[in-house]
């Protein structure tokens, strides 16, 4: 009687409904300073614009080095001329794969004209910042405000509505500014309250950057001002268009408001906005796009969609545990959601920067689509990880020239990667082989919740992507089984590519897609594959060593290794991230993810490790050790006042830890309501979940 008792206590306080808007609005973002780290994005997904503590882009110089002020969308590619006719075959090299020549597209060629045309490659196609929107500011003496001029500063982000408000002054004088983003389209609406308007002491200034080129970009380049070419097309009493164009890659900026404005040149690219006799303006920005709207129904309908968002799907309460750390672990889980649909909802795969500025040129990397969008699936809100379905189908083909390059059948996934589907040259990236199941389990997830139509659409992709995987196994005559590699760098990118086979974490991986894909062939009506049938029967088990599952095979005592110890311990994952083997141990886990905890040179990870180790704890129905890698006090495991997963002075921002961690606590969730594949919270947490599938 006592345990049904304590069952119904339990149930019903899960059962209870959870006050949405009360949970996410516990964690506003404020801000009562310039702080170069705690820079605020708004957006929709597939365009984001990141502002300062004005409320715009005033000081984005200054930011440069924090959370840089960019304005990025999904379309927004540019390409330098290819004036040294450079072909991608020039990049190729061939590497020794299971005993058999396969071509790469590598780095280190020894060789100038194929350095270049690597580095070509590399850094093109990139994306560009679109533009910087801030504040000219004049102080009583007729000079520019700086930001030490900046007073009074009281700023809050509002995740719930996905407003910024902000608040300062200047020499004692109020402003008050209104900063949202459109639902749909790549347009900035902001509204300005302040005495210094109609003094004529506070205009706008649009300016427009030049790429660097550089594997990272924070768009405030000035430099080579006559390589690009910016001009006011149209201008009228209350809207104005500007021109803007690098190489074959134009694009106009709309500028509306309603009141009379006026715009100018008054540097190259730089361009002030003025509005006179007025102490209250409304201004609408689009970039490359004229599909603007009136400001109070475009904020009811931004308003609307994140509403919806926030109000559709799981949702997670810690509003009743005492446990401190609970807070904390809300406070993640809540930016990581707002930052995810800002930065992550796009029709191509995310860069581990999200749309705030570059990284790796702005490419994005398909062993991370896992971790940028995964999540959405098992929040229950599936739609917003289908949306980069159309990408890969685009790229299809471009997978299917790189496998035959290989003299492999199918598709092989690239790596780093563009919107065309072009390779980019690495002497790791080229070599790692985890991002190919991705696209059957991110399909094979949404399945579970669509028509059969759904599988008999993308069955060609998950064949296809199978067949290579079949093709990148090879028979061990000697252990009759069969193995990966050698020939290959796993996601631990320590590790050497020539020596390096049966990583675990992909072979755990690559049974889970062979399972996937035969499925796929029963729910479509097809017979089993029965070479994927001797596969899986002759599978190799995990590599190990006096009882501790180490990092690959044919190493011995991998943990004996400062290399061997460091960058992802990606081991874990043949527990965690993806279902163990059956024939995995869970005490042997058990005992190496403690050794790992113990012994890990925790400078050298990232942070989506953490997620990756406290699932593997889930795996192992631990949800206190899961807690506290999702907290572990370690620099690549912070997560600043915007909610932003920093790393270090590089990669000041992370997007794929922030989704590692959504995918955790849905996990948790899961766990909660009686999933015993995952443990759910720690036993006197009195948490509240719902609308988890």
């Amino acid at each position: 009687m006592k345990f049904c008792l304590l069952f119904l206590t339990s149930f019903c306080l899960f059962a209870q409904k959870i006050d949405r808007k009360a949970v996410v609005e516990r964690h506003k973002v404020y801000n009562r300073s310039l702080d170069t780290l705690s820079s605020l994005s708004v957006g929709n997904g597939h365009f984001a614009f990141t502002v300062d503590a004005t409320g715009l882009q005033t000081f984005s110089t200054q930011y440069a080095n924090g959370i840089p002020l960019g304005t990025q969308s999904e379309w927004s590619w540019h390409s330098f001329p290819n004036t040294e006719h450079f072909q991608r075959s020039e990049t190729y090299r061939d590497e020794l794969y299971a005993g058999r020549q396969m071509s790469y597209a590598l780095q280190g060629h020894k060789n100038a004209r194929k350095d270049a045309a690597t580095d070509y490659f590399r850094a093109n196609p990139h994306r560009i910042h679109l533009g910087h929107l801030g504040f000219r500011i004049l102080l009583k003496n007729g000079l520019l405000a700086k930001p030490e001029d900046i007073q009074q500063v009281n700023q809050t982000l509002n995740p719930y509505t996905g407003e910024i408000s902000s608040h300062f002054s200047v020499e004692g004088i109020p402003v008050k500014v209104l900063t949202f983003s459109d639902a749909k389209e790549d347009i900035i609406y902001t509204k300005v309250e302040s005495p210094l308007l109609k003094a004529g002491r506070l205009s706008f200034q649009l300016e427009f950057p030049f790429p660097s080129q550089r594997f990272l970009d924070e768009g405030v380049s000035t430099e080579f001002s006559e390589k690009h070419q910016s001009s006011i097309s149209i201008s009228k009493i209350r809207d104005l268009e500007i021109l803007h164009q690098i190489d074959s890659l134009k694009y106009t900026v709309y500028v509306g408001s309603n009141q009379p404005i006026q715009a100018q040149s008054i540097q190259p690219h730089r361009y002030e906005i003025t509005a006179a006799h007025t102490n209250q303006l409304e201004l609408i920005v689009g970039f490359g796009s004229h599909k603007h709207t009136d400001f109070q129904l475009a904020r009811l309908m931004a308003r609307k969609e994140w509403i919806q968002y926030w109000q559709k799907g799981g949702m997670i309460d810690f509003g009743q545990v005492k446990d401190r750390r609970a807070k904390e672990l809300e406070r993640r889980m809540i930016l990581s959601m707002y930052l995810a649909k800002v930065q992550s909802v796009s029709h191509e795969p995310p860069q581990e920067t999200g749309l705030v500025y570059n990284s790796w040129f702005g490419r994005p990397h398909l062993e991370m689509t896992w971790w940028h969008l995964m999540h959405f699936a098992y929040w229950n809100k599936g739609e917003y990880l289908e949306q980069v379905l159309p990408w890969y189908e685009r790229n299809f083909k471009a997978a299917k020239d790189l496998a035959q390059r290989q003299g492999l059948r199918g598709v092989r996934w690239q790596k780093m990667t563009d919107p065309d589907g072009g390779e980019s040259p690495s002497s790791v990236g080229s070599f790692l082989l985890w991002q190919q199941p991705h696209i059957l389990d991110m399909l094979d997830v949404l399945a579970k919740s669509k028509p059969k139509a759904f599988q008999l659409r993308y069955q060609y992709m998950v064949e296809e992507t199978a067949l290579a995987m079949e093709d990148l196994m090879s028979w061990d005559s000697i252990k009759l089984e069969y193995r990966l590699g050698p020939g290959f760098i796993p996601a631990q990118e320590s590790l050497p590519f020539s020596t390096t086979y049966n990583a675990p974490l992909e072979l755990a991986y690559w049974f889970k897609g062979f399972r996937i894909a035969q499925a796929w062939r029963k729910a479509t009506g097809l017979k089993p594959n029965e070479k994927w049938n001797h596969i899986m029967t002759h599978f190799p088990t995990l590599p190990e060593f006096k009882g501790i599952y180490q990092a690959a095979a044919g190493y011995g005592d991998t943990y004996l290794s400062p290399k061997f110890i460091s960058d992802h311990p990606a081991v874990v994952g043949a527990m965690g991230m993806v279902e163990p083997l059956a024939s995995t141990d869970p005490l042997k886990m058990k005992a190496t993810l403690n050794k790992i905890e113990k012994i890990w040179n925790w400078d050298s990870t990232w942070g989506w490790d953490y997620p990756l180790l406290a699932m593997t704890a889930l795996r192992l129905h631990d949800a206190e050790k899961a807690v506290a890698f999702l907290l572990k006090p370690v620099q690549k495991n912070t997560y600043l006042n915007n909610g932003h997963n920093y790393q270090d002075k590089r990669l000041r921002l992370y997007m794929p830890g922030n989704g590692g961690l959504l995918t955790t606590l849905a996990w948790m969730a899961i766990g909660q309501n009686g999933d015993t594949r995952f443990a759910g919270f720690p036993s006197l947490w009195k948490v509240k979940v719902e609308g988890f599938q």
